[in-house]
């Protein structure tokens, strides 16, 4: 698996896919990020990313993987995602920049689970 096996997701367009109800399902892979934070993206399922090995293949099948992550250049988020798409997820992305992007372009929230 490639890089480009990775579908990039503009938070733009990941915002307009939620409103028209796209089958696309976010994925916090934050680490320090998420523990300092009160937040995520409205909607995400929270993957431990020192855990991912164990979780990601537990995460709903038939919609894309979105992962996110607050690491420069989407690390975090790639690595998993290439990882999930070697396990057999067909349809995986990364948000590019990430939660610092979705959080300065004002995109939807909710509270953290638990």
């Amino acid at each position: 698996m490639a890089w480009d096996d990775v579908s990039r997701w503009q938070p733009a367009d990941l915002a307009v896919a939620f409103k028209m109800g796209d089958a696309v399902q976010p994925v916090d892979v934050r680490d320090l990020g998420y523990r300092e934070s009160d937040v995520q993206v409205k909607g995400a399922i929270r993957v431990d990313p020192m855990e991912f090995e164990s979780q990601v293949p537990g995460l709903p099948a038939g919609g894309e993987l979105v992962f996110y992550c607050d690491r420069p250049g989407e690390a975090t988020s790639l690595k998993i995602a290439m990882w999930a798409f070697d396990n057999g997820r067909s349809r995986v992305g990364v948000l590019v920049g990430g939660w610092p992007a979705w959080q300065d372009a004002g995109y939807p929230v909710e509270p953290k689970a638990g």
